[in-house]
């Protein structure tokens, strides 16, 4: 069995595994052991790593529970301001979930540090646990019954709710969406999850425009408090793997012109509607 620690990086969310040995596969009591911590703490940060495709990749499906597909012809990506056709070069994130649009969640997404120049913008994340269970009483009863749709509207873009030039919007050919509820039940974990984001979310169904957007409104003030971020400032050689459905992640403002920040991005098992590429507003 790997002996290593698992140290939480904040009260609430995320969690630094060091000493782990990656010279040789994973034991079944080490898997679980990692599996429980990624169930528990939504982000797992390991550092100082140098690790290929297939590496990491073998890692972001030993989380779920799951082995790669040996006929996986799917590449990773790149999140870079350097490398051509590289996802969001530039701009800000807001907070949300990968692919909430599709009809089986994304359980699982990473990035790996391959070059990085500091001052490198932060990643975020907050936990959708953390934020229904901490809601106020009356909000919380008044979202037991609600749903909420996410996705891509009839004109084919994210909500995007930034209010700024420096936001990245999205864009998918035709309109894509999927309702589900506002308290939403993790599926692995059971867990309950504040399921809205400022950028996929579209709508409160059944509500009227106004009432619509003051209640999200609430909703992303209490989801984003500032003293329940977890912020990770990349170096090269790190890996963050995260929960997709149970926490949500962002980006401060990345120049295309600044510091190189190049990561490999991987995701875990994918349902066939997911694999879809939407068009992004800032591009190179």
């Amino acid at each position: 069995m790997s002996a290593f620690t698992v140290r939480p990086l904040h009260p609430v969310i995320g969690a630094q595994v060091e000493g782990l040995d990656l010279r040789r596969p994973l034991d079944p009591d080490t898997i679980r052991q990692l599996r429980a911590a990624f169930d528990d703490r939504g982000v797992l940060v390991l550092r100082g790593l140098d690790i290929d495709e297939a590496l990491h990749r073998y890692l972001v499906y030993a989380l779920v529970g799951e082995t790669p597909p040996a006929d996986d012809n799917r590449r990773a990506s790149f999140v870079s301001n350097r490398t051509e056709k590289g996802s969001a070069p530039y701009g800000r994130l807001l907070f949300h979930c990968d692919n909430m649009w599709s009809q089986t969640p994304q359980p699982v997404v990473s990035l790996y540090g391959l070059r990085v120049t500091p001052p490198s913008a932060p990643t975020q994340f907050v936990s959708m646990a953390h934020a229904w269970d901490t809601l106020p009483e009356k909000l919380r009863a008044r979202l037991e019954t609600l749903d909420a749709r996410h996705g891509f509207g009839d004109d084919g873009y994210y909500p995007n709710r930034g209010g700024d030039a420096d936001v990245i919007d999205a864009k998918m050919a035709e309109a894509r969406s999927l309702v589900r509820p506002v308290g939403f039940r993790h599926p692995r974990t059971g867990r309950r999850l504040l399921y809205v984001s400022p950028q996929s979310t579209l709508e409160i169904v059944g509500l009227p425009a106004a009432e619509n957007e003051a209640l999200l409104a609430e909703i992303f003030a209490h989801l984003c408090r500032p003293q329940f971020v977890l912020e990770h400032d990349w170096r090269e050689g790190d890996l963050v793997v995260w929960d997709n459905i149970a926490t949500q992640h962002g980006r401060g403002t990345v120049r295309l012109e600044g510091p190189e920040r190049t990561l490999r991005k991987v995701f875990g098992p994918m349902s066939s509607d997911a694999k879809v590429t939407p068009y992004f507003s800032k591009a190179v």
